[in-house]
């Protein structure tokens, strides 16, 4: 009888093997990611969410950076809402990367937009890296804001 329950455990084992080894990861696609704030964003392949500051400012705070590769979206928030632009539709930017002064990351050239959203005032700063500001405003625009 206990060389049948053996060969039995040897066969559960043997299975269950065999069933994890047909098991396929979860896919490394977008994915949603809470940022903390009432915020979050849909975070392409590759890309991750961080909280480092990259920046000494204190008021805009900045909130999170997504970074992918050289390319950084940074999210920084007015902590006393401010006039400004309402979203209103898909962020764009025009015309080539420059330096940016405040609250942006020494040394490195992109874009700033500031806009309105849920009564809060945000700035959104795009570094490229030398590449098509495209996907930093693909992440930019899955932004979700909670009201306050």
């Amino acid at each position: 009888m206990g060389a049948v329950l053996k060969s039995c455990g040897v066969a559960v084992v043997a299975l269950a093997i065999v069933a994890l080894a047909l098991v396929r990861p979860a896919s490394a696609g977008p994915h949603l990611a809470g940022a903390g704030h009432g915020l979050s964003v849909r975070l392409p392949a590759g890309a991750h969410l961080t909280h480092r500051h990259f920046t000494p400012c204190a008021d805009p705070t900045e909130r999170f950076s997504v970074v992918d590769g050289r390319a950084i979206l940074t999210i920084e928030e007015r902590l006393e809402p401010e006039a400004g632009p309402r979203r209103n539709g898909p962020f764009h930017v025009s015309g080539q990367p420059k330096p940016m002064e405040c609250c942006a990351i020494e040394g490195r050239t992109g874009w700033v937009i500031h806009f309105r959203d849920h009564g809060r005032s945000f700035y959104a700063y795009l570094y490229p890296a030398g590449a098509s500001p495209a996907p930093l405003l693909r992440v930019l625009n899955s932004l979700r804001v909670a009201p306050v």
